[in-house]
């Protein structure tokens, strides 16, 4: 779905909620009926579900459709010898493969296929991935549209995609990117043709539902179809906007309907650069984002699907997973064990700060005071600390995001900020969740348990100011000795 960094007018109406850099038409859709009956992909693919596609996309930061040009991921240059390809792709799949993941979603376009020159290149970085360990789907964009425009052009690239690839089980086709301009039945008659014409294997193929790919139930009905995998996307602004994960997991069993067993989600993101917890959010009231995500994961959880994360390697999509193709370090870990729990992973959740995400109580080691917003969801509003009590006023969702964290109150969701002051003794605040450094914050451990809270805006900590009193405002000043600055974080 990823096009280019220019944000339509659409996004512009939900920035504050998703960032909107996942450039695409944000539609507003309703649930599908009543779910079609299948032969499960035991029948179909030689599997009962698709949990062993789990992943990441490695898309072109100037658009996956590459008009007129090859396709060059994050890290792909038209320079690169095949050597250097294969290199980069065993970096990208030895990361994955780090992650949790087995999968990587690659794009291809006709002149890709067509270089005399590239194709051999990209060959390169797809056969190391695959003898990494790892499983390879290659998706068409076209360009533009949401149908093939030629398609004897389209053809000719697949017919040399599968003169390479035919035979290995480990590089999958998906024909086509969300294909919105098809009718359902000119859809179905497009994949019929194609399977016609390449006689793939049994789940050799990945076939988009309809419209941007967000319903698989009339795709997976066709009975010439039966034998190939089904590729749901999954967004919030698919969907609507709705502050309870439950929402979203009977969205996505309505969008799936019978057809868990063989459907893979090649697309399902969030803006990792949020910076929020995106870390069990199973409370009524979060942010949509946070809903989505952990309703669409619980369900594919459930069912056994595969998930492929958009984006993973991209280096300038704020829904990368990574920081960047050569910085292979997760942006969000919470968003990225979000996915290893729903992959079934047994291994623990993956923290890259001193603090995993979750609910805190912060108590002041000098004054023995909680953190507290007194109850205020206005933005600018000061923060105090208050004597420990149980309300949620003094219970805070911490969450790291790209090095620092962000402390999130549980009333009104606002985050600690320092306001742009910059004075030792200015007063701490706090604001709606943005990307602005005044509410990015080190956690630094002190010794005995204790942690300094300091301000990536001002460098500054977060101070009593040698205040005692309930309802005393927050301040911040120079990193010291002090225990006015010093905080215990009490799991909640």
């Amino acid at each position: 779905m990823k096009r280019n960094l220019i944000l339509q007018a659409v996004c512009c109406l939900i920035a504050i909620l998703a960032g909107c850099s996942k450039d695409a038409l944000k539609k507003s859709t309703t649930a599908a009926g009543a779910a079609s009956k299948s032969h499960l992909a035991v029948t179909a693919t030689g599997t009962d579900n698709t949990n062993s596609f789990r992943g990441i996309n490695w898309a072109d930061p100037n658009g996956n459709e590459g008009d007129g040009r090859v396709v060059l991921p994050s890290g792909m240059t038209i320079s690169l010898t095949t050597t250097q390809a294969a290199a980069v792709g065993t970096r990208i799949s030895s990361a994955v493969k780090v992650s949790g993941g087995t999968t990587i979603r690659m794009p291809i376009n006709p002149w890709t296929a067509s270089s005399s020159t590239y194709w051999p290149v990209y060959q390169a970085a797809i056969n190391a991935i695959v003898s990494n360990g790892c499983k390879v789907i290659l998706c068409y964009w076209p360009v533009g549209v949401h149908h093939v425009p030629d398609v004897t052009q389209w053809t000719t690239m697949w017919q040399t995609v599968d003169n390479v690839y035919k035979n290995n089980t480990s590089v999958l086709y998906e024909p086509i990117n969300e294909p919105v301009d098809y009718s359902s039945t000119d859809l179905n008659n497009l994949y019929g043709g194609f399977l016609t014409t390449f006689s793939p294997a049994n789940g050799k193929c990945i076939l988009d539902g309809t419209g941007y790919a967000s319903d698989v139930t009339t795709v997976g009905a066709d009975t010439r179809l039966t034998n190939q995998y089904l590729g749901l996307h999954c967004y919030w602004w698919f969907w609507g906007s709705y502050d309870v994960w439950s929402s979203y997991y009977s969205i996505m069993s309505a969008r799936t309907g019978s057809y868990a067993a063989r459907t893979v989600v090649t697309e399902i993101g969030i803006e990792t650069f949020r910076n929020m917890s995106f870390w069990w959010q199973w409370d009524t009231g979060v942010y949509v984002d946070q809903a989505f995500l952990t309703g669409a994961l619980s369900y594919a959880r459930d069912n056994s699907m595969g998930t492929i994360a958009w984006s993973g390697v991209n280096d300038i999509d704020t829904y990368r997973w990574y920081k960047a193709n050569d910085t292979l370090v997760e942006v969000s870990p919470g968003t990225a064990n979000m996915y290893r729990w729903s992959w079934k992973l047994t291994a623990s959740p993956v923290w890259l700060g001193p603090i995993a995400d979750g609910r805190y109580k912060l108590q002041n080691r000098a004054s023995g005071l909680n953190l507290d917003n007194l109850g205020s969801t206005t933005d600018g509003a000061t923060i105090a600390q208050w004597a420990d009590g149980t309300s949620p006023n003094q219970k805070w969702n911490v969450s790291y995001t790209n090095g620092y964290y962000t402390l999130s109150c549980v009333t009104g969701k606002e985050c600690v900020d320092t306001g742009g002051n910059t004075a030792d003794g200015s007063s701490v605040k706090q604001n709606t969740v943005n990307t602005n450094s005044t509410q990015r914050w080190s956690i630094v451990s002190a010794g005995g348990g204790y942690y300094k809270i300091i301000n990536l805006a001002t460098g500054k900590c977060l101070d009593t100011g040698g205040l005692t009193a309930n309802g005393s405002v927050m301040q911040q000043w120079v990193s010291g000795s002090s225990y006015n600055q010093q905080w215990k974080l009490i799991a909640q």
